[in-house]
């Protein structure tokens, strides 16, 4: 019982703000870009190569393969390259938004607490010497806040389901509505973040997952598209049904990532442990692969600098 207990606590989001100790991140043996054909071909000019899997999985952090799925998906249904990216609540461990550094777009990384800082600048500085990347800005931003300038792209990684630990709609919805006054006229916001999976998923993630239990909100899918009304829906991607969080061996993290690469990701479409929704500023396309993808196409301030 003890093992199981154990195992549970360590699928809880690693984005909390008093992480406990971690060991040391085992590298993925083979990483792999899992994609589909829609997603391989539909924007070739911005979809994630091999060649980035490296990187991918050193700026993810932790459960690198699902939070690489889906990230892959979202920017391989980008519209266009963005030029101006803006990412909010990065980590000393986890700043998604240095892949764009290797598309040539403008990044600016941000934290919420002064005292975060630091190692977040630390963290990007030296994943951009290893990889011969310019090194990005790193301020101070809240989610909630205006910006200076508009941005073609932002990024929120485990950000917005501890918005509110009174898990009310309505505050994550306004964090979601200032992102979007903070883009550009064609801009995106991707939300990377927990997603509700099933009954028995919920029940033991919240009871022992780390993040469950600082009461993080776990999105279902209904949830996403409240949160910028039906006339603009977001366009989702779930990844992780059987990997529900960094795994106790390699063994049986191999065993969940194989099963979600290979079965579930391909067959459950609306189910994962992990989400990439894309909430567009201007009304998404009406074409039937935006709409397949959409949720409802089934029934259903300039911050303080810091570098």
């Amino acid at each position: 019982m003890q093992g199981i207990v154990r195992f549970i606590r360590s699928t809880g989001d690693r984005s909390t703000s008093s992480p406990r100790p971690r060991r040391k991140q085992r590298a993925h043996p083979h990483p792999v870009l899992h994609v589909s054909i829609f997603e391989r071909f539909v924007m070739p000019n911005i979809q994630p190569t091999v060649q980035d899997k490296t990187l991918l999985h050193r700026i993810f952090g932790w459960h690198v393969v699902p939070w690489t799925d889906a990230f892959c998906a979202a920017v391989s249904r980008l519209d266009a390259q963005p030029r101006t990216v803006l990412e909010i609540g990065a980590s000393r461990l986890s700043a998604p938004s240095l892949f764009f550094l290797r598309r040539g777009a403008s990044v600016e990384v941000t934290c919420y607490a002064e005292e975060e800082a630091p190692s977040l600048k630390a963290f990007c500085e030296r994943i951009c010497q290893e990889h011969g990347l310019p090194i990005p800005p790193v301020r101070l931003h809240d989610a909630f806040a205006a910006t200076a300038q508009t941005y073609d792209l932002i990024i929120m990684k485990g950000v917005l389901g501890g918005l509110d630990r009174q898990h009310k709609l309505d505050v994550f919805a306004k964090a979601v509505e200032r992102c979007l006054g903070n883009l550009s006229e064609d801009g995106v916001l991707v939300v990377l973040d927990k997603g509700w999976c099933s009954p028995a998923h919920n029940l033991l993630l919240q009871r022992f997952g780390d993040a469950g239990g600082n009461n993080w909100h776990y999105f279902s899918h209904r949830e996403l598209a409240s949160l910028s009304g039906r006339a603009n829906p977001p366009d989702v991607i779930w990844k992780g049904f059987a990997s529900a969080g960094t795994m106790p061996s390699r063994a049986l993290q191999r065993l969940t990532d194989w099963l979600d690469t290979r079965l579930f990701n391909r067959f459950l479409t609306r189910r994962g442990t992990v989400f990439a929704a894309l909430y567009r500023k201007s009304p998404i396309p009406n074409t039937k692969d935006h709409e397949a993808n959409s949720v409802h196409g089934q029934p259903a301030d300039t911050g303080s600098q810091v570098s």
